[in-house]
C-alpha cells in the first residue's frame, strides 16, 4: 500500500489483483495444497501424470 494511499478506488483495485494473482496465488503455500504453493503443487501434479502416462 502507498504510503500516503491510494488516489482512486481503481487504483486500489489494480494493486490488489496484482497482490491476490502475484504473490498469494503463485508463490504463498498453501494448507489445502500441503503447504507448498500452488505453482508447485502443480508442477508435482504434472511430473506424477508424465509419469504415470509412460
Amino acid at each position: 500500500m502507498p504510503k500516503h494511499g491510494y488516489e482512486n478506488i481503481h487504483e486500489a483495485n489494480t494493486d490488489v489483483a496484482s497482490y491476490i494473482l502475484g504473490y498469494y496465488s503463485q508463490i504463498r503455500p498453501h494448507s489445502f495444497n500441503n503447504y507448498l504453493s500452488p505453482v508447485e503443487k502443480e508442477r508435482q501434479f504434472f511430473n506424477k501424470t508424465l509419469l504415470e502416462v509412460v
